[in-house]
């Protein structure tokens, strides 16, 4: 019993120091680290088709955070003329399919719904390259030039399932803002269409902000850790 006791005790002072480390550590906004082994990105260039990989829905059948992103690098990559159209692809649990909801997304945000391709079968990573090749319209082969928009830390996950299909033309983008002078479509060129206002210059960077944006990070990077070693386990990658 004593020994026990021993071992319990000896458990909450490790977690203890583990915890109070793991929140100044994510409190102070210091570097992850390891989620640099999940980044893979690259500049874009032009080519035949832009692929738009979805990233899950939120709330009222909308995109994630992440899957905005997604979403407005891609159509940021075809303002500049990185591709003939934009393939967005995914399946995805809900009643409509992620690729629908990109896509609606991405009209909003400029797209011509002429550049709009779906693939609403892929419901995992390793499914988008294995799909795509079968949409018809697009006559999308292997040795085609495609740009891939996904996030930051799913980059590399997508680039050795891309390998692993055999695609080899393909460049991995993981932001992109277009170079055209259009407030219209370029969001960061954008001013208000009241003259009075005036930016209040409120940041959102205090310590619980900082906290939770962090640990969140970390979470998302350890979980795509799992992933890719799932992945590797089950022959994806």
């Amino acid at each position: 019993m004593e020994k026990f006791k021993k071992i319990v005790k000896a458990y909450l002072v490790i977690a203890g120091i583990g915890v109070n480390v793991f929140v100044v550590w994510m409190a102070a906004g210091w570097p992850v680290f390891f989620d640099r082994l999940m980044i893979l990105s690259q500049r874009p260039e032009k080519g035949d088709y832009i692929v738009c990989l979805a990233g899950g829905l939120a709330g009222h059948n909308l995109p994630t955070e992440e899957g905005w992103k997604r979403i407005y690098t891609a159509v940021q990559l075809y303002i500049d003329g990185y591709g003939k159209k934009v393939i967005f692809t995914g399946g995805g649990a809900s009643v409509v399919t992620e690729a629908e909801v990109y896509a609606e997304a991405a009209v909003w945000l400029g797209l011509p719904k002429s550049a709009v391709v779906l693939d609403p079968v892929p419901s995992q990573t390793s499914g988008h390259p294995v799909n795509i090749l079968k949409i018809g319209e697009t006559g999308v082969w292997l040795d085609s030039a495609l740009t891939i928009g996904t996030s930051p830390l799913h980059s590399r996950r997508a680039v050795l399932c891309f390998e692993k299909a055999w695609f080899r033309n393909f460049r991995m983008v993981t932001g992109y803002v277009a170079a055209k002078d259009d407030p219209a479509l370029v969001r960061e060129l954008r001013v208000s269409e009241f003259a009075s206002h005036r930016p209040s210059g409120k940041g959102y960077d205090d310590l619980m902000n900082r906290l939770r944006r962090r640990s969140g990070y970390f979470f998302m990077a350890l979980r795509e850790a799992a992933a890719i070693a799932w992945y590797r386990l089950k022959g994806y990658i």
